[in-house]
Formats: C-alpha cells, sequence, structure tokens
C-alpha cells in the first residue's frame, strides 16, 4: 500500500511540472494536466477505498457492536 501511494505521489509530481512547463508555453494545455491530476487522485481514494475496504469495514463493525450496549444503556435510562 505505501508502494502505490509513493507511485500515485510520483506521478502527480511528473504531471504538476508537465504542466508549469506548458503553462509557460500555452495556457489552453494546462487545463488537459489539471483534469488529469484530479482524475488521478480521486481514482487513487477509490482504489485506496475499495482495497482497504476489507480492513475498514470490520473494524467499523466492531466499534458498533461494542458501542451499542453502551447505547442501549442510555436510552434504558
Amino acid at each position: 500500500m505505501i508502494r502505490f501511494l509513493i507511485v500515485i505521489a510520483a506521478l502527480i509530481l511528473i504531471l504538476l511540472i508537465l504542466r508549469s512547463r506548458s503553462k509557460k508555453q500555452n495556457g489552453n494545455k494546462s487545463n488537459i494536466y489539471k483534469i488529469l491530476i484530479f482524475s488521478l487522485i480521486i481514482l487513487a481514494i477509490i482504489f485506496l477505498l475499495a482495497t482497504s475496504g476489507k480492513f475498514l469495514l470490520p473494524q467499523i463493525l466492531n466499534i458498533i457492536k461494542i458501542g451499542i450496549p453502551f447505547l442501549t444503556k442510555f436510552i434504558g435510562i
């Protein structure tokens, strides 16, 4: 997972460098790089959520399972 984050950060850095170079030459092409950067970030977040779901969902369910008795005590009072 750490390698994936490093690769995504490197890709974003490369796109930022290309965007700054193209901004000096043409202002219109920098919009393409801006869209690419945002789409890469969104796809990385979706991928991380999809792959880490097997770790996050059971922990969230355990927290809910532990929290329900406390909640019922406060409702019962």
